[in-house]
């Protein structure tokens, strides 16, 4: 692992090898591993940031459950996903919207907080803190730089304002951030 400063040690781990290559370019260190099966002995992460993973997989408390395994007693999960009907763009069709979600590999259209929260009591996971994200504002930008002609550096710029303002805007989040607590 590596250290970002003289207290943390990092490790990115995914499934996908472009991801990982992103990762290594900035110097940290990468595993290529399933979420499903960590190569990490239990009880040795302080925190698991599990960001738009758990919506790609069929074995969604599986997944919890390995994410438990691995963290310290007190360890903290943060997780993203979309809430349960799924991302949705304006001015687009229900189909439109169901097509674009599946394009982006997800096996169920997202989770109610009931659900979360089943996951988390079945792992010995408590919640700690719920937001949301994703709003109508980011929504709107993200369907403009993707249907228009503007030239990279532009839509760059674009998306980094609507990051920049995600956490003022609330109105028509769709994506719950999550923050649990193993024990």
């Amino acid at each position: 692992m590596r250290r970002l400063n003289s207290r943390i040690e990092t490790i990115v781990l995914d499934i996908d090898e472009s991801g990982l290559r992103k990762a290594k370019k900035r110097g940290l260190e990468v595993c290529l591993a399933s979420a499903l099966k960590l190569p990490i002995r239990s009880c040795r992460v302080d925190i698991v940031l599990c960001f738009d993973v758990i919506e790609h997989v069929n074995e969604d408390q599986q997944l919890i459950n390995e994410v438990s395994r691995v963290l310290k007693e007190g360890g903290k999960l943060t997780l993203t996903t979309p809430m349960q009907h799924g991302i949705s763009f304006p001015f687009l069709s229900r189909k439109k919207n169901e097509i674009i979600n599946k394009s982006w590999g997800h096996v169920r259209s997202g989770y109610s907080l009931k659900d979360i929260a089943k996951l988390f009591k079945n792992s010995g996971l408590k919640i700690e803190k719920l937001s949301k994200y994703f709003n109508l504002f980011t929504r709107v930008v993200y369907m403009f730089c993707f249907l228009s002609k503007i030239p990279i550096p532009g839509k760059e710029l674009l998306y980094h304002l609507a990051i920049r303002l995600e956490p003022y805007v609330k109105y028509g989040a769709e994506e719950h951030i999550i923050i649990g607590r193993k024990g």
